[in-house]
C-alpha cells in the first residue's frame, strides 16, 4: 500500500508516456466498482431493516416451524 499521496504522484511521473492511459483505465475501473460496493452495500443494509419497526421478538422462535404449523392448520394433520 501506498505510504503517501505525494509517493504515489512520484510513481505517476516516473511512469512511461505510453503506460498512463492503461493506468488511468484501471483507476477509473477501481473507482467504478468502489462506488457500486458502495451502493450495494447501502441499498442491502437499508433493505435488510426496512421492517424492523414491525418485528416482534416474542415471536422470533416460532419463526422456524411457521411455514409447518401454518400448513397444518389450513390442510390438518399429515
Amino acid at each position: 500500500m501506498l505510504a503517501s499521496k505525494e509517493q504515489a504522484f512520484e510513481i505517476i511521473r516516473e511512469l512511461p508516456q505510453d503506460k498512463i492511459p492503461t493506468v488511468l483505465a484501471v483507476l477509473r475501473g477501481l473507482q467504478m466498482l468502489s462506488q457500486q460496493e458502495r451502493v450495494a452495500k447501502s441499498e442491502a443494509s437499508s433493505a435488510m431493516g426496512i421492517f424492523s419497526m414491525y418485528a416482534n421478538p416474542e415471536l422470533i422462535p416460532l419463526e422456524k416451524d411457521a411455514w409447518r404449523d401454518a400448513m397444518v392448520e389450513k390442510h390438518g394433520a399429515n
